[in-house]
C-alpha cells in the first residue's frame, strides 16, 4: 500500500485513518531517512487509538510505552547500536503478543528481530511531500 502525503497534518489524518489495522502482536519497522515522517506518523497512529498525550520520539529514552486503546511500545534505535544493550534491555519482551511495537531505524537491530516484522517505508519527495510504504 502506497500513500503520498502533502503535510504532516495529511501525514497524521492518513495514520489516524489506519490506526485500527494495527492490532495486539503486530511489530512495525519503520524506515526512512532522518525527518521523513516516521514520528509524525506514530503520533497519528496513536491518535487513532484514541491516545491524548504528548507523543515524541525516544531517540533519548530508547522506548516510550503508550497505553492507547492497546499498549504501544515506541523503540528508537538511532542512538543506541549495541544488539547487547537491546537484549539487557529486555527488548524481547516487548515483543509480547499484547503490545503493537513501532520501531524506527530497525536495520540497527535487524539480527533479533522476528521474522514477522512488517516495514513501513519512508521517503522524502519534496518539501513536506512524504511517500509512505506499508509492506
Amino acid at each position: 500500500m502506497n500513500k503520498i502525503t502533502n503535510s504532516p497534518e495529511e501525514t497524521i489524518d492518513y495514520a489516524k485513518s489506519i490506526a485500527s489495522s494495527f492490532k495486539p502482536g503486530d511489530i512495525y519497522g519503520l524506515r526512512g531517512e532522518m525527518a521523513s515522517g516516521k514520528t509524525t506518523f506514530i503520533k497519528g497512529l496513536l491518535m487513532g487509538m484514541k491516545y491524548k498525550n504528548m507523543v515524541n520520539s525516544p531517540t533519548f529514552t530508547l522506548v516510550n510505552e503508550y497505553d492507547a486503546f492497546n499498549k504501544v511500545i515506541h523503540i528508537d534505535c538511532y542512538r543506541e547500536n549495541d544488539i547487547e544493550r537491546w537484549v539487557s534491555l529486555g527488548i524481547f519482551e516487548y515483543f509480547s503478543l499484547n503490545n503493537i511495537v513501532l520501531i524506527e531505524w530497525p536495520e540497527i537491530i535487524s539480527e533479533i528481530l522476528p521474522k514477522t516484522i512488517k516495514y513501513i517505508d519512508f521517503s522524502v519527495l519534496e518539501g513536506n511531500k512524504r511517500r509512505i510504504k506499508i509492506n
